[in-house]
């Protein structure tokens, strides 16, 4: 694109997150205004549109923000109006990748809180990276902050998630912006896993047994969903055996605060809640579901080798063949099958016949000794495509743009001496700036290379493909799945 198809304009982009919707200071109101008042009054051009998105800035994926970048791309404005650089989003990465595009397509970027900042110029735009450095530097405080109460809480023997099946998160107010948070047991819902783990102990029920039994006794679970159901399509009898074996294996229910995270195990932290089994009664419970578990007939895992390469042709047209493993009379079959039907009728053909035939393909590759050198001579053409097309061009940019990194971190230095930033924004700066100047570096590395491993690379190939036949035999099943 270029300037002249930009039409005169312009949009603004407003954001508000999930923390800020209360925030006066940084609602919709507060940010266009100072758009308005900063950016918009003293100037002639005209608005074209006000984006908005009520959604955190750590994620991309804001309707309003993706629609802003394509509109750019199609040029239908030709400035951009934020509040703070941080309303692009608090990723440094991804707002400056935004800030970059925009300035690439000719858009000119305004900032309220800094009116005269102008980032398509190199000084404002370091002076740009600063903020966002700053946002980003905002959130990782936050985030270690919220890391650090959850632990605190944690041992202190809180619950600072979501209360479990069976318990409620409760809550007071005790100031005007200050709660205390527990989690107590619902005595709706915690009776029915009382009960369950009475049946568990007693280790004459299975986990199927368990759940039709809470069933039969009218109990449902906290989200209303019976522990067992009939199937009105598939005409079976399930349960929620998955979700009561993983409660069995939960020591919150036991009174123990455990974190894999913050590595609390079992029997440091007592937890601040009423339990529903003793200890003793819960290193019980996982004894039985072990033996349980070693008592069951071990199902041998079916690989479906050519999952996802496998096709049917028939009129013109051809349909995907995907894995099936039914089960009959104490015994499974399994099957390559069609989802759709050929001729009224889905098409199914034995694992074994396609593994017996996989084998006999693999053993038909070869090389041709005779076309090796045929082989040889397009593979050098293409990478010499490949590797020097626009090579000088290319490494002639990446040289430039590595000096330019070493001008911006001795930019960056004289700001650090003269007070403009602090240690820990220059610290953090100087890294990102160092990361940057070593891919390049790297790029041009890669491109200064010698072409003599990518020839060898051939060589190897050749080899190993004269001898698929005998390899794929010695692979393990997942093997031959990445193999094929």
């Amino acid at each position: 694109m270029t300037l002249q198809q930009i039409t005169p304009g312009w949009a603004t982009y407003l954001r508000v997150s999930d923390e800020d919707k209360q925030t006066p200071e940084r609602s919709f109101a507060m940010q266009r205004q100072r758009i308005q008042e900063q950016l918009l009054s003293s100037s002639n051009t005209p608005q074209y549109r006000e984006y908005t998105d009520l959604l955190s800035g750590t994620t991309a994926n804001r309707k309003d923000y993706q629609q802003m970048l394509s509109d750019a791309e199609t040029g239908k404005f030709s400035y951009i109006g934020l509040y703070r650089a941080d309303r692009f989003g608090r990723n440094t990465v991804e707002g400056l990748q935004a800030a970059t595009k925009l300035i690439s397509l000719g858009i000119k970027i305004g900032i309220a809180n800094m009116p005269g900042l102008q980032p398509e110029n190199p000084d404002g735009f370091f002076m740009f990276l600063i903020q966002m450095g700053m946002a980003q530097r905002e959130v990782d405080v936050l985030a270690q902050r919220t890391t650090d109460g959850i632990e605190a809480k944690l041992r202190a023997g809180g619950w600072p998630n979501k209360a479990p099946e069976g318990y409620l998160n409760k809550e007071r107010q005790v100031s005007s912006n200050k709660y205390e948070r527990w989690v107590e047991a619902d005595p709706k819902y915690i009776q029915p896993l009382r009960e369950a783990w009475e049946m568990l102990l007693t280790a004459r029920y299975t986990l199927d047994q368990i759940c039709e039994e809470l069933s039969k006794r009218g109990y449902t679970r906290t989200t209303g969903r019976p522990w067992a159901w009939n199937t009105p399509k598939r005409g079976k009898r399930v349960t929620a055996k998955n979700r009561l074996h993983e409660i069995f294996h939960k020591p919150f229910y036991a009174g123990w605060a455990v974190s894999e995270k913050f590595d609390i195990k079992i029997g440091e932290v007592r937890g601040k809640w009423e339990p529903v089994v003793t200890t003793k009664q819960f290193e019980r419970g996982i004894e039985i579901l072990r033996k349980h578990g070693h008592n069951k007939s071990r199902e041998k895992r079916q690989y479906y080798h050519l999952r996802n390469l496998l096709w049917v042709q028939a009129g013109g047209k051809k349909y995907k063949m995907h894995g099936s493993t039914p089960s009959g009379r104490n015994k499974s079959y399994s099957y390559y099958i069609t989802h759709a039907e050929l001729d009224g009728k889905i098409v199914r053909v034995r694992t074994n016949i396609v593994d017996e035939q996989i084998k006999r393909w693999v053993a038909g590759v070869a090389v041709d000794p005779e076309r090796v050198p045929e082989i040889q001579d397009a593979y050098h053409s293409q990478i010499n495509r490949v590797t020097r097309k626009d090579r000088e061009k290319t490494l002639d940019s990446l040289k430039r743009r590595f000096s330019a990194l070493k001008e911006e971190e001795a930019r960056l230095g004289r700001l650090f001496m003269t007070g403009q930033i602090s240690e820990a924004i220059y610290a953090k700066l100087r890294s990102e700036w160092y990361e940057k100047k070593i891919h390049t570096q790297l790029k041009i590395e890669e491109l200064e290379i010698d072409l003599t491993q990518y020839l060898d690379d051939l060589e190897v190939a050749l080899v190993l493909m004269s001898k698929i036949s005998v390899l794929y035999g010695r692979l393990g099943e997942e093997q031959k799945n990445n193999f094929l």
